[in-house]
């Protein structure tokens, strides 16, 4: 059985834009921070997972920065976000 849901759906002012971005990457960079954190508490090693993927999402954001410098102030900025999710 998978299952669709729609997390952003929008059009947003710049600022708006970036901010919910920036907030969306922060709490994803924050979640593998503690999971790393966790098991190195836990199990005394690290999760390679959950330090390559807060590499890939600091990437992420500075490459979101850069994209939304380019764009004038008062430009609307369309976002859809679906999560698609597979049982596996």
């Amino acid at each position: 059985m998978n299952h669709n849901t729609k997390l952003i759906k929008g059009v947003f002012k710049k600022k708006k834009a970036q901010r919910l971005l920036s907030e969306l990457l922060a709490y994803k960079i924050n979640f593998h921070g503690i999971e790393k954190f966790s098991n190195e508490e836990r199990f005394g090693k690290d999760l390679e997972h959950s330090e390559k993927r807060i590499l890939e999402l600091k990437k992420e954001n500075s490459e979101l920065n850069a994209w939304l410098k380019s764009i004038p102030e008062d430009d609307e900025i369309e976002i859809n976000c679906d999560i698609k999710m597979v049982r596996k």
